[in-house]
């Protein structure tokens, strides 16, 4: 489509590309063909998600890149907040177990197909959130511009369904395992109903946390005490940087945290 060749050829002049974007997010976009890090993805370009993979050709980029080093020290993967399937994929691609979890109703169906086009069959979809008990929370659906920020609500909401990693994994995490979490706040909750497998475990866990203050706030939390919350259960916490893990500071302002229990 001429729209991105235009768009990439005014990054020398970002105040005209800065206006060229509110024009293109409002067309009528077809889904688009894009590729990331070897996996094939049905994106909307209208959409935040789909805009930058389509228009930018970057998405988390750095992200993907560390994870690619680190994988094979695990055994299974979790993709909890795995809206269209761009970190799934990627992870399926690598690993033999994983599980996604996406509630949005909306969502569900890009998310199968991005599946479907990379042939990825081994992966368990659940629909549900992940919160700090099984059972239903309020949830407030997403946007259009943006199908990534559906989140569980403290106040109104429609009810959807809700289980606790606690009730998920059993007893046990049972192997090495990545999980990676991004549900808009939703992470405060999310660790407390995981306090007994997450809690020292017996085989190695490492999470990638995309931290939401502002929601982890509304949810009656706090970025210090998420940090503590990980630290209780013997996790070791970063920042995780274009640079790579770092200290994570006093001002906890670091979008990424990589938590292990493994020191680094």
């Amino acid at each position: 489509m001429v729209t991105d060749t235009i768009y990439r050829a005014l990054r020398r002049t970002p105040h005209i590309q800065r206006q060229f974007k509110r024009v293109v997010v409002r067309l009528p976009h077809r889904r688009r063909q894009v590729v990331h890090f070897g996996q094939r993805l049905w994106v909307d370009p209208s959409e935040l998600h789909g805009f930058y993979l389509y228009y930018e050709r970057e998405y988390d980029d750095y992200i993907f890149s560390f994870l690619g080093d680190r994988l094979a020290g695990f055994a299974r993967a979790l993709d909890i907040g795995a809206n269209v399937g761009v970190y799934t994929s990627f992870l399926a691609a690598r690993m033999d177990k994983v599980d996604a979890f996406e509630p949005e109703i909306r969502v569900l169906p890009k998310l199968r197909a991005n599946l479907q086009l990379n042939g990825l069959t081994h992966v368990r979809i659940h629909a549900t959130c992940v919160a700090h008990v099984s059972g239903k929370v309020n949830f407030e659906p997403p946007d259009k511009a943006n199908e990534g920020i559906g989140k569980i609500a403290e106040g109104d909401g429609i009810e959807y369904p809700c289980v606790s990693l606690d009730d998920f994994f059993g007893d046990s995490v049972g192997e090495p395992c990545f999980i990676k979490m991004d549900i808009e706040g939703g992470e405060w909750l999310a660790l407390q109903g995981a306090r007994r497998v997450l809690s020292y475990p017996k085989f190695p866990v490492s999470l990638l946390i995309e931290v939401h203050p502002e929601q982890i706030t509304s949810l009656g939390g706090s970025v210090p005490g998420l940090k503590s919350l990980l630290q209780s259960m013997g996790f070791h916490v970063y920042a995780l940087t274009p640079a790579g893990v770092q200290a994570l500071t006093a001002g906890l302002n670091a979008r990424f945290w990589w938590a292990s229990s493994n020191a680094e």
